[in-house]
């Protein structure tokens, strides 16, 4: 509706109705609310592919935390299989942490695969 006031007389026309054999209830909608992340996250992400299948989110946080405080770790699973999908995010508390990591692990085996460390880009539109 493109004002309030058409919005309420809407309601006062169809609240209470019967349409097709069922009573319709019209009425403003709660306030969304706003979306938990997953997993804490901060601007010092990085992005974490070639990941073995075995990968959890405790091994990834254990892997990158001898350079710095991760802030959040986080394998990203199919939704169909529950199989992992080989790739994942770590986030760090500074941005000096995130680059002595991707210095440090990018290509560096981890569970049998060389890990791609690389700083994660924004969501592609």
């Amino acid at each position: 509706m493109s004002c309030i006031e058409d919005c309420n007389a809407v309601i006062e026309n169809l609240n209470g109705k019967e349409f097709l054999g069922r009573t319709l209830r019209v009425n403003f909608s709660s306030k969304p609310k706003p979306k938990e992340p997953l997993y804490p996250e901060t601007e010092h992400k990085l992005f974490v592919g070639n990941l073995s299948w075995s990968v959890t989110n405790e091994i990834l946080t254990q892997a990158f935390q001898e350079y710095g405080t991760v802030v959040g770790a986080r394998v990203l699973y199919d939704g169909e299989t529950g199989r992992s999908r080989g790739y994942g995010f770590v986030c760090y508390s500074t941005q000096a942490e995130m680059e002595a990591a991707v210095a440090a692990l990018n290509d560096v085996e981890l569970e049998g695969r060389a890990m791609r460390v690389s700083l994660a880009q924004g969501k592609r539109a």
